[in-house]
């Protein structure tokens, strides 16, 4: 149908639901008499509203008008609407409520028209059958609340991809996204899980500990033994870095022409002073990281674990290095 020929429909729509809202009924007491001219003035509106293209303001305006003084003439108007938006499910539950309640005072035309809207319709919607494993869940479709289960019936949805989902007090919400094609019929179990009771949960009870003892899985050991490697390795370095420059010093001493003895006497001394010094913590930093390592790899608590077994034999992995002098400088010995 034309956009111009629904909104004369339209505006004969507006006049004679003014007339039936305005007309007098001495039966009928104040309130009753208020909304409906509040209805007609909002039946107006939307007409105005929707005449403007403007149809999410004119379905509030029909949606409205509906609330306040029911008339089976609005639905029509809020299935046009529906339409309009695109909204094809809202606009087929419009046009069969207003079949339904209109029945034989519905025109031949009229109903004519609306019957093929709705087999149109039906094409572009598709129908959830919603169940939950708990009763008095509210249903969400698409974060739209449709009603609370068990469901009387089928909910029509339009096609495509929706979100349907079910929230009930003290259970955690179940959601589900399932796609819906034309005239499709679903069904759509939801599964809410119960909270908890915070008093119904067991606390863990803590094993006692001797006291003054504290169980640690920190190696503390370890990470001592990693400080002093490194700072021995520090230290070696500085003092290799002070043996190469008196090596230096020796070299100038013995290349400066004339030469003067006890400079290169001095000069040779030094020299020979920090390399000593140099490859004994050169050793040093070697025996820490060896200690280091066995320190990281043995468990302290393996001891009282093992103690208990009386088949087991004790093994001794203590590391004791030893430093030796030989031809080459200083010599790293140890057992495990």
């Amino acid at each position: 149908m034309l956009p111009s020929l629904r909104a004369c429909l339209l505006v004969a729509a507006v006049a004679f639901a003014a007339t039936t809202w305005s007309a007098p009924a001495m039966a009928d007491d104040a309130d009753e008499k208020e909304a409906r001219k509040e209805a007609s003035e909002h039946f107006r509106r939307g007409v105005g509203l929707y005449r403007d293209a403007d149809y999410v303001a004119a379905l509030v305006e029909f949606k409205r008008a509906y609330e306040l003084a029911p008339n089976y003439r609005v639905l029509y108007n809020l299935g046009q609407t529906s339409r309009e938006l695109k909204d094809y499910a809202s606009a087929l539950t419009a046009y069969q409520r207003y079949l339904d309640e209109g029945g034989k005072k519905i025109g031949r035309g009229r109903r004519q028209e609306v019957e093929k809207a709705v087999e149109d319709l039906l094409d572009r919607v598709g129908k959830l059958t919603i169940t939950t494993n708990v009763e008095g869940a509210e249903i969400q479709i698409d974060d739209e609340v449709v009603g609370v289960t068990p469901l009387a019936e089928p909910v029509v949805v339009n096609i495509g991809k929706r979100r349907v989902g079910a929230s009930l007090d003290g259970h955690v919400p179940a959601r589900r996204v399932v796609e819906v094609a034309g005239r499709d019929a679903l069904d759509v179990d939801l599964n809410l899980v119960p909270l908890d009771d915070d008093k119904d949960v067991p606390l863990p009870t803590p094993t006692p500990q001797p006291v003054g003892e504290e169980e640690s899985d920190f190696p503390v050991a370890g990470v001592v033994g990693l400080g002093v490697t490194g700072l021995c390795g520090i230290t070696t370095g500085v003092l290799g870095g002070l043996a190469l420059s008196a090596k230096g010093e020796w070299d100038d001493a013995l290349n400066t022409f004339p030469g003067d003895p006890q400079t290169i006497d001095d000069a040779e001394s030094k020299t020979s002073s920090f390399a000593i010094a140099t490859d004994v913590m050169l050793g040093v930093t070697a025996a820490a990281a060896v200690t280091t390592v066995v320190l990281f790899i043995v468990d302290p608590a393996a001891d009282t674990d093992d103690a208990s077994d009386p088949d087991e034999e004790d093994i001794d992995l203590s590391l004791r290095p030893s430093l030796s002098p030989s031809e080459a400088g200083l010599s790293l010995l140890g057992r495990f």
